[in-house]
């Protein structure tokens, strides 16, 4: 199979194309961590208190829903 390309219009095309396509592939690592920022507040230990269960739920919640959104 032998490419060829007719005018500097298609090979610009196609770099281009190339281009865009190994560039989409790359994506920055984000890495959240909002339980430990809610932890970390002067308030926790109170609502820690207050609701264990509630709180327990809520930061699996949180750092389950991260997770998805870092692996994507």
């Amino acid at each position: 199979m032998k490419l060829t390309l007719k005018n500097s219009a298609q090979t610009r095309t196609l770099l281009l194309t190339l281009g865009l396509t190994l560039l989409s592939g790359c994506q920055s690592h984000v890495r959240l961590d909002n339980s430990a920022r809610l932890m970390a507040r002067p308030d926790a230990q109170a609502a820690r208190q207050a609701a264990p269960e509630w709180c327990r739920d809520a930061l699996k919640t949180i750092n389950s829903l991260e997770l998805e959104l870092e692996r994507k």
